[in-house]
């Protein structure tokens, strides 16, 4: 699927209003208004905010082999997969560090969701320690086969090398007042 398709693809499934556009230089851009429910699905500090797989899949139809980094806890009813995290109490399906990847064959998989932790504070809940970005990047470009995906939620773009990974979207994410403000960053594995 091309870039214009995927953005297709999610109106139709969505039934949302036209938010995302091919920008002159062919990256997906635009901004998620996600509305006030608060509810997260798994029951888990700092889950996928409500409607936001619902949204990821519809862009990804043709993604069947799904990996959900940093996982927590995921309510795997709308976008199924395997998840990573450190903390083996969260029963993912694999305990790893997200900066080494030892565990994981990501080689497997065609999308890749990373939700890190966004501060030290959000690591206390976690029980964890704040992850370099780069390094996890990193462990992820070393394995990742050409064009999987990687969808980034977060409040800062990670270091990355350019010979290793393309940003193909930057979408904008406002859950509702009071909430911080997040960026979808998707990248493609290019090399």
């Amino acid at each position: 699927m091309n870039l214009q398709s995927r953005i297709d693809n999610y109106i139709k499934e969505t039934k949302y209003p036209r938010s995302l556009f091919i920008g002159d230089d062919d990256r997906i851009y635009g901004t998620w208004i996600m509305g006030n429910n608060y509810k997260v699905n798994s029951g888990f500090y700092g889950g996928y905010p409500a409607g936001y797989l619902k949204r990821i899949k519809a862009l990804f139809p043709d993604k069947n082999n799904v990996l959900h980094l940093f996982s927590g806890k995921v309510d795997k009813s709308i976008l199924n997969g395997k998840t990573v995290d450190i903390n083996k109490d969260n029963e993912p399906d694999y305990v790893d560090d997200a900066q080494s990847l030892l565990n994981v064959p990501i080689e497997d998989f065609d999308l890749i969701l990373a939700d890190p932790p966004y501060s030290v504070e959000d690591c206390e809940h976690y029980k964890t320690t704040m992850v370099k970005r780069n390094k996890v990047m990193k462990a992820l470009g070393e394995k990742a086969k050409k064009d999987t995906f990687v969808v980034w939620l977060d409040q800062v773009l990670p270091m990355y090398k350019k010979i290793q990974w393309e940003i193909v979207a930057v979408i904008g994410m406002v859950k509702s007042t009071n909430h911080r403000f997040r960026v979808i960053t998707i990248f493609r594995k290019i090399d």
